[in-house]
């Protein structure tokens, strides 16, 4: 079956950024021409988006590419998490879905690419490229992001960390407590009334500029949408707004969208963890919520509260495996660790070079 829109038998998706909801928002924005396959339990989004602005789900920026061409984006666009939806069958299974959205945009030529797969997943897209063309895509490692899984919901979310974790867990929060701050629940409305300047604050500090007025025309969006999904929090001095967190809830997972803040009001009271994890923590404790995606960037503050981090990877036919541009970003990212998630990662690295290996016949 294939729709222009997101059919009502969507599978049950693993990612909030794969949900229905969150596709609908995505495709609110007019760009492109979305398509959504789905058979005997598995689903695939595809889009063709010639127009695209984001340079991180530009396939010629993303890959460091001279070809500009627009391939058929397979996975979703936003969110940088995109897994496989729904049941995983054989790689043939998987390959004939892939067909049939190449067909659907006869325009590319049967050209795609697959970007932010988790690294469970590239092994049976590379299957699945290859039981589709006969030919092995280029597998290319493009980003990390950082979860904290097993939350636990019948118990402290302290004991889940190591000493020295639990050491800086409790002394942020006793730090927050003492500042005299307040965090609250709020809705989804308050976030579009107040949060577009403290967005815009924070996208410009990692060099984002966005006017004011388009960041709040986005949280509006997403408030028509995703408003049963939202999950917001917010740090308040008096009556005042000075930071926010806005996640989704989708089956047992909780996604932190966005964080705003407002650097000028800041009491060095850890306004910045308490948004990102310890208010959300605290609400999938008191909802059955067994984990967060706390997204890309500051993997080493988000590792010191408990996440872990995982690889993110583009998989493009037409493409070359570069296992030295794999180990230039891997190795990016493990100096910004700590030890022991150091070696988790790079064990994770590891297990998909060899299963790279063992689909080209090298192992």
């Amino acid at each position: 079956m294939i729709s222009s829109t997101v059919p009502s038998a969507w599978p049950q998706p693993e990612s909030f950024y794969s949900s229905p909801n969150w596709l609908r928002f995505v495709d609110s924005d007019g760009i492109g021409r979305p398509a959504y396959l789905t058979k005997d339990g598995a689903g695939l989004v595809a889009h063709h988006a010639p127009d695209e602005g984001h340079p991180d789900y530009r396939f010629e920026t993303l890959l460091d590419s001279e070809d500009d061409s627009a391939r058929l984006l397979l996975g979703g666009r936003r969110g940088f998490c995109s897994p496989v939806i729904g049941t995983r069958r054989s790689p043939a299974a998987l390959a004939e879905l892939m067909g049939a959205a190449l067909e659907a945009f006869p325009e590319v030529h049967g050209a795609w690419w697959w970007p932010y797969l988790p690294s469970k997943d590239v092994p049976h897209v590379v299957a699945a490229a290859r039981s589709l063309t006969g030919e092995t895509p280029g597998v290319h490692l493009v980003d990390a992001d950082c979860t904290v899984q097993q939350i636990p919901a019948d118990g402290p979310f302290e004991s889940k960390l190591t000493k020295s974790q639990h050491r800086h867990w409790r002394r942020e929060w006793q730090r927050f407590v003492k500042s005299g701050l307040e965090l609250r629940q709020v809705s989804i409305d308050e976030i579009v009334a107040c949060g577009a300047p403290l967005l815009q604050q924070v996208e410009l500090k990692y060099g984002n500029e966005h006017e004011e007025e388009n960041l709040r025309a986005t949280l509006g969006r997403q408030a028509r949408i995703l408003r049963e999904e939202a999950v917001a929090h917010a740090v308040f001095d008096g009556s005042r707004m000075t930071g926010y967190s806005l996640g989704y809830r989708s089956g047992q997972q909780l996604a932190l969208r966005s964080i705003g803040l407002n650097y000028g009001e800041l009491r060095n009271a850890a306004e910045y963890a308490v948004l990102l994890v310890h208010g959300p923590v605290r609400f999938a404790q008191e909802n059955g919520i067994e984990s967060l995606h706390l997204g890309t960037r500051s993997y080493e503050a988000k590792c010191r509260r408990g996440a872990r981090v995982r690889g993110l990877w583009a998989v493009a036919p037409g493409t070359t495996t570069s296992k030295k541009k794999i180990e230039e970003l891997a190795g990016s990212v493990l100096a910004q660790l700590p030890a022991t998630d150091a070696a988790a990662f790079r064990s994770e690295i590891d297990a998909v070079l060899a299963s790279l290996l063992a689909e080209s016949g090298q192992a």
